[in-house]
């Protein structure tokens, strides 16, 4: 083999490698378990892929076509990067735009490809299709692979089982093609095998942008190649040689379709984005786009996102900062309190957002031209390159029907078969070239950079979960650590401030919660995590004006959060305004009768009106959902202890202590109702467990001394009702009561020592 050959085939295992492990890789350990392990595996294979590339051009000098296709990726990437003056988030930013011109870059090198490295290309897509189909169509009747993480099954190895379809729309129609013109049986059986795996687990998967995408573009190629007289009879010669190997496996393929395709999904899956009644079955999932709500929430991204696009008409909000930009025109259509949109599932929207009408404009001409030269190609085209060009046309259709309705762009399993394939069918195109080496040198440095951010981020978002497990636990301390490394890393996700943030809250740090909030709003203005946040921190200082602000710019961005206006009924009250406070509590209920934050604080404001039996009501309604939600245990203790039930009372103590272990409030709490038992020696250890807990915490050193007091111990009340005074800047009563005590103590130690 010469060093040419061996240069080449660099690029080409290169690129099997990248069709082979792309759609495989997965991890456990981060948020993003999918998506950055795939792009990671992406960006390695196609900088050896580009290495290779440049030392064969280094050689020979060779050039590449620069024809329309790529003079409209060239106007999409322009825009593209024109868009960066409107990003604030640059790592986010970076990361999009390399991932996009790196997808460019495969476009090349399918332009380069021989007849040779797309036939070992197309049975590697057909090897590794019938390998992630097997895995989907197991999961789905729950016999295997179910440990895979997934969140929405069957996914096979691509996280979702809307991700598995994507990937599925070009698997199919290179299936067919390749079973279509093949010669050999054992070819035609691997076509046949991975065509009726896949066409099977894309029914099990119940997505219906991928099946309309997968039908139309395989049967708008399959037409083509049937109304052309060469091509119908070069298939119909295939055929032929092959007996009636195809026949018979076509209507096997057919008859198997028919039995297994209707059957029930076997798996158990009760999260959020499970199967619904509504895509039960394949009749149900079919007339379910002609249903009320069937377009799920797209309609209301897809017309709010329109003012956005007019908004930054030719130089967009910047590569992935649609999330960013669209909560202001949400209006409270999509978001949610636990989850906001990413993207609009739509990727022609997506690009008009983020990179102006241009760069939508340049997309749509790199479309148009590709298939209008594939589909010239197939009349006058060599007749070995037909297959392959057949399938791009089908890809290529297929792939952007389901953009239309999702985000194959984001996906790199789907995204490097698109473009790969779309350089494929514009092969051997006269006119205007380029020189092969900038181009590859280019594709280098993009693999490298894509390799670093990748790997970065992959990390951060170790990091990025991690914190999210500590919250949901309240180590406060762990999701503290967990988000600041992740900070170090990069700012791959402004809401990793936001957590930042909450952990500084949560432990009294709040000048530096204030300043996570204010970092996750530099890059991320439209957060209503953030201003919410921030609206928490200016309260809990005394600027109850600027706590009001960051509300009200929470409000504006999602009107219905729960949580916001439980935090402003709160803001109410310490504003003395007890009718405004209920009507924000009573407006959550309105929609969320069993949000736990409002029923406990409008438990709060009728326990404050003397309202007992009411308030004692809306307790127990958060507590009968949530038995350990510390809030209403404490309040509800409280209550209890105002009746003078204390056991009753300590119950609901420890059940908020047992939540939150290093609550110096329960603590104290604790600490007085085995006081009012009369057990003072629980009532000692529970003070100064607070004590402890909590140093600058004054009750506990006012009660304990109080108590202690009461047991003539002189000089420990002295010491805790000094410290109580070093920090105590309430009501004067309480200075003046532990001026008197100190006193009376000191005479009492006195007249003890006198005798």
């Amino acid at each position: 083999m010469t060093e040419y050959q061996n240069q080449a085939t660099y690029v080409l295992l290169a690129i099997v490698g990248l069709l082979i492990v792309v759609p495989l890789a997965y991890t456990t350990d981060i948020f993003a378990y999918t998506l950055l392990p795939k792009r990671l595996a992406f960006s390695i294979f196609a900088a050896i892929a580009a290495l290779g590339w440049l030392t064969t051009s280094a050689r020979d000098c060779w050039t590449i076509p620069f024809q329309t296709p790529a003079i409209g990726l060239g106007v999409l990437c322009l825009f593209a990067l024109i868009s960066l003056v409107n990003a604030t988030n640059l790592w986010v930013a970076g990361s999009e735009l390399v991932f996009l011109l790196t997808l460019v870059g495969l476009f090349f090198v399918g332009q380069r490809a021989t007849d040779r490295d797309t036939k070992i290309w197309t049975l590697t897509i057909l090897v590794t299709g019938a390998a992630v189909s097997i895995v989907g169509i197991l999961q789905y009747h729950d016999l295997a692979f179910t440990h895979i993480p997934s969140n929405g099954q069957p996914s096979a190895t691509f996280g979702y089982r809307n991700f598995a379809a994507m990937y599925l729309v070009a698997v199919l129609p290179i299936a067919l093609f390749a079973f279509l013109y093949t010669n050999s049986r054992p070819t035609a059986a691997l076509s046949f095998i991975t065509g009726l795996l896949a066409a099977l687990f894309l029914l099990y998967t119940r997505t219906r942008g991928a099946w309309l995408g997968a039908f139309v573009g395989t049967l708008g190629a399959f037409i083509l190649l049937v109304a052309r007289r060469t091509t119908r009879a070069e298939v119909t010669d295939t055929i032929r040689k092959t007996g009636q190997f195809k026949p018979v496996a076509a209507g096997l393929a057919l008859l198997a379709l028919l039995y297994l395709g209707p059957m029930a999904p076997r798996f158990t899956d009760t999260g959020l984005q499970r199967f619904d009644e509504k895509k039960a079955d394949l009749q149900s999932t079919m007339t379910s786009a002609l249903a009320p709500s069937g377009d799920r929430g797209r309609l209301a991204m897809w017309q709010r996102s329109l003012p956005l696009i007019w908004d930054h008409l030719l130089t967009g909000v910047g590569p992935g900062h649609w999330e960013f930009a669209y909560p202001r025109y949400d209006g409270g259509a999509m978001i949610r309190p636990d989850s906001a949109p990413k993207r609009p599932h739509n990727d022609f929207i997506w690009i008009a957002s983020e990179h102006g009408l241009p760069g939508l404009v340049g997309y749509l001409i790199f479309l148009a031209a590709v298939l209008i030269y594939a589909i010239r190609s197939t009349a006058s085209g060599p007749a070995g390159r037909r297959e392959v060009t057949y399938a791009a046309i089908a890809i290529l259709i297929g792939v952007s029907i389901h953009a239309c309705f999702s985000f194959p762009k984001e996906q790199p399993q789907i995204a490097s078969v698109f473009f790969l394939f779309a350089g494929v069918a514009v092969r051997g195109q006269q006119g205007r070239s380029l020189p092969e080496i900038p181009v590859a040198a280019a594709l280098l440095v993009l693999g490298a950079v894509g390799t670093y951010i990748n790997w970065q981020q992959l990390n951060f978002d170790r990091h990025f979960l991690r914190a999210m497990l500590a919250e949901d636990s309240g180590r406060w301390q762990d999701m503290e650590r967990e988000a600041a490394a992740g900070l170090e890393l990069g700012t791959f996700r402004s809401h990793m401030y936001v957590i930042l943030g909450r952990a500084h809250e949560k432990q009294g740090q709040l000048d530096r919660a204030g300043d996570a909030y204010a970092k996750a709003l530099k890059i991320f203005p439209n957060s209503w995590h953030a201003h919410n946040g921030s609206g928490v921190v200016r309260k809990r200082l005394g600027d109850h004006p600027g706590a009001m602000v960051h509300y009200e710019r929470a409000l504006k961005i999602y009107p219905d959060a729960p949580s916001v206006r439980t935090n402003l009924g709160a803001l109410y009250r310490a504003m003395g305004n007890q009718d405004r406070a209920e009507t924000q509590f009573r407006r959550v209920l309105q929609s969320a009768p069993l949000n736990e934050g409002a029923n406990n604080n409008l438990g709060n404001i009728l326990k404050a009106r003397g309202e007992l039996d009411s308030a004692e009501v809306y307790y127990r309604r958060v507590l009968d959902r949530n038995p350990g939600f510390a809030p209403a245990n404490q309040n509800l203790g409280d209550l209890l202890t105002r009746r003078r039930e204390y056991r009753e009372a300590i119950r609901h103590y420890r059940a908020a202590l047992e939540a939150h272990p290093h609550n110096a409030l329960t603590m104290w709490s604790l600490g007085s109702a085995y006081e009012s038992l009369g057990d003072l020696g629980e009532a000692e250890t529970y003070y100064r467990q607070a004590i402890e807990a909590n140093p600058n915490f004054p009750r506990s050193y006012f009660s304990l001394a109080t108590m202690l007091f009461g047991v003539h111990r002189w000089q420990e009340t002295i010491d805790l009702f000094e410290t109580f005074l070093t920090m105590w800047k309430g009501d004067p009563k309480f200075r003046t009561f532990a001026e008197g005590r100190i006193k009376a103590s000191r005479d009492w130690i006195q007249r003890i020592e006198k005798k």
